[in-house]
């Protein structure tokens, strides 16, 4: 029922997201329906009540709009900012001074940006303090999420090596690093990852940050050099060679060309 992707990437241009309070449509009641089974179970049924609106995720700064449709509007709604305790029992006890509007919604109005700090934020609809609505389902969970994709503003998304990105059940966005590079902001590079040691070699990288030091070493079996690709020696190219011809690569040094079928 509610349409969520497995990972969402960090925009950099701020968004303005509608929300539209409505009992018609966008209400989901279990936990397949509400996070489109991404990284859930249903085991986790029992850590969330139900029915309840889509649940929104949000990067910060991003601008929320929030309405009704007409029949609530006529009706009479407002929205209080509750605990989570709150939000699952539907209560609005001890919390009668966190109405995000002073009035009843009527037209779109925008959220406050002390609503909307880093974390879980949990809404519910009154009608003259009753709570009924919130049990049919008027009840929002906001998810707004910060980036940990960079150490300082001046510096580029995951070092420009990885992409900033989240999930349905992270907490805030973090780099998801291309391949070879590592590190929280994407900043080391392994050489290693696709061993380009020969011959059983072992691959130790220096796992360096510098773009123009990036090296690594071949740990290579007795009588192997350079990447562990070539044999010192004719007599031990001749025996390590059974199938095969040996090539002169260097003065001291040689290549197994395997025969058809061989490797």
């Amino acid at each position: 029922l509610c349409n969520r992707q497995a990972s969402t990437e960090w925009h950099v241009k701020k968004h303005t997201i509608q929300m539209n309070w409505t009992l018609i449509g966008n209400i989901c009641r279990s936990v397949s329906e509400c996070w489109d089974s991404q990284g859930g179970d249903e085991s986790s049924e029992k850590l969330f009540n139900f029915p309840q609106i889509c649940p929104l995720q949000l990067q910060h700064g991003d601008k929320l709009l929030m309405s009704a449709d007409e029949t609530l509007k006529s009706y009479g709604i407002k929205l209080l900012n509750v605990s989570k305790d709150n939000f699952e029992s539907c209560s609005a006890t001890g919390q009668r001074d966190q109405f995000l509007f002073p009035h009843n919604i009527n037209e779109s109005e925008e959220v406050e940006d002390k609503w909307l700090m880093p974390g879980h934020r949990y809404f519910i609809a009154l009608h003259e303090g009753d709570t009924q609505l919130c049990k049919l389902g008027l009840r929002l969970n906001v998810s707004v999420k910060t980036q940990l994709c960079r150490s300082s503003p001046l510096l580029r998304f995951c070092s420009g090596n990885g992409v900033c990105q989240t999930g349905v059940w992270e907490t805030a966005f973090h780099c998801r690093c291309h391949h070879q590079y590592s590190g929280r902001f994407c900043e080391k590079f392994d050489a290693c990852l696709d061993n380009p040691c020969e011959n059983k070699g072992v691959c130790l990288s220096n796992g360096s940050t510098d773009p123009n030091y990036r090296t690594y070493k071949c740990l290579c079996p007795p009588h192997f050099t350079v990447n562990c690709s070539e044999i010192i020696g004719k007599a031990n190219c001749d025996s390590i060679c059974e199938n095969g011809a040996c090539l002169q690569i260097s003065p001291a040094s040689f290549k197994c060309i395997c025969d058809t079928g061989f490797s």
